[in-house]
């Protein structure tokens, strides 16, 4: 509890320092215009363009965990990794003990961890151990933004997270995705494991973009520097058939998930779907999402209704606005009642054609309080296959309507939930 006091107050802190800036590409000239092509906005986003192949789907934690292991086995030169939250627990020993190996046998291993892993506030926090112990083989291990008396001081720069998941291997294998390292994300054997996903690329192009902005974050967190030189790329040829824009929002970058978002949302002729696990949003994301619907567009949102009560108090004191908004919103229960474990997936369909993946919720928070990788992919057959995963998920869902969602706000809703999580969530 001490912990959900000290962010809360973290977040009632930045709610009066912050405006709105961070979701101002919503409602920007440019990237608002239905008219202009869905490429120039991506591009005048700030997107990096890239051409990827059709990647490895992972919609479960076991399969990727076997993957993951294959991938750093097979390292070497060097390993990248940057994870939101990363600890060890009975269930990982394997993937870390990989990793320890790799670094052990001469393969450069750097990886960045949030400094939130060690304040976990998940199930994950009685069955984690601290991964320091990776540095006595040799790993470069770091943490971003660590509780320190300077932070304790500027309490609002705490709110900066580095919450990319990510794995370079090589300079040709890429992985990215929702799943932390942790317990509830690849280590558990029960309810507590979440649903998400993983995505495996083997692309010198998509490492390059990715790798640029890894090592920006490293020098501005590591006294020990490097450089683009130390991570080369693979010699073999990018097969890549697929156009997508890399969005790595970062230090030392002006792009923005919101950009993307925006550029996509303002193009949608059709339908957008929506999985964004945690979905709050501002007046300008309203604007946009409701000049879709002035437009014709569907809105379809899917959200995730978690088994802890604090959480529960934040989306139910606010999902009924995504309704009256005029959207088609959809909920499901996780926990021991229902049999189903809480779904941490993000994605978005627009038009059946562009696709994202990645870190990013799609809530104010992700718009530029938190570091994020997103992928937009330009493929109707991607596109097909992650509608055709969205509607089994879609199979435990139940539609959301008005009355319902303001019952469930006097009953459970929570105002101070609701502002840690909008901020700070």
């Amino acid at each position: 509890m001490k912990r959900f006091s000290c962010f809360l107050l973290m977040a009632l802190a930045v709610m009066i320092l912050s405006s709105c800036a961070l979701s101002e590409p919503f409602v920007d000239g440019t990237l608002s215009d239905p008219n202009l092509p869905a490429e120039q906005k991506l591009d005048a986003g700030g997107g990096i363009r890239v051409s990827v192949p059709y990647p490895e789907m992972y919609f479960d934690a076991p399969s990727f965990l076997e993957r993951y292991i294959q991938l750093v086995n097979s390292a070497e030169e060097y390993l990248v990794i940057t994870t939101f939250l990363g600890s060890s627990c009975e269930g990982l020993e394997e993937l870390y003990d990989s990793i320890a190996r790799a670094s052990e046998r001469g393969v450069d291993v750097y990886m960045i961890i949030d400094g939130v892993s060690s304040y976990d506030m998940t199930a994950s926090a009685d069955h984690m151990f601290p991964l320091y112990f990776l540095r006595e083989s040799g790993v470069h291990l770091i943490e971003y933004n660590p509780l320190s008396a300077l932070n304790i001081i500027h309490p609002t720069s705490l709110l900066i997270r580095e919450h990319r998941k990510m794995v370079i291997v090589d300079g040709l294998w890429c992985a990215l995705g929702g799943m932390n390292m942790n317990y509830i994300s690849m280590g558990a054997d029960d309810i507590n494991l979440q649903r998400d996903s993983m995505y495996v690329f083997r692309s010198p192009s998509l490492a390059q973009a990715l790798i640029k902005e890894f090592v920006t974050i490293w020098n501005e967190t590591s006294v020990v520097k490097v450089s683009e030189d130390d991570f080369p790329l693979s010699k073999e040829e990018d097969r890549g058939n697929i156009d997508a824009w890399l969005f790595n929002q970062g230090p030392g970058s002006d792009v923005s998930v919101a950009s993307m978002y925006a550029a996509l949302f303002s193009s949608a002729e059709k339908e957008i779907v929506m999985l964004p696990y945690l979905a709050f949003f501002d007046d300008n994301m309203y604007q946009c999402l409701e000049e879709a619907l002035e437009r014709g567009v569907k809105v379809t949102i899917a959200v995730p209704i978690d088994s802890r009560e604090y959480v529960q108090g934040a989306l139910f004191y606010d999902y009924h606005n995504l309704v009256d908004a005029g959207f088609d919103v959809f909920i499901e229960y996780s926990g021991e009642e229902t049999g189903l474990a809480l779904l941490h997936q993000k994605l978005c369909v627009v038009d059946g054609r562009w696709t994202v993946i990645g870190s990013s919720n799609i809530n104010y928070r992700s718009m530029g309080l938190s570091h994020e990788i997103s992928l937009v992919l330009d493929s109707e057959e991607f596109a097909s296959s992650s509608l055709k995963q969205f509607d089994q998920i879609m199979e435990n869902m139940h539609r959301l309507d008005i009355d319902t969602a303001l019952e469930l706000k006097e009953e459970k809703g929570n105002f101070f939930s609701y502002l840690f999580s909008y901020y700070g969530g």
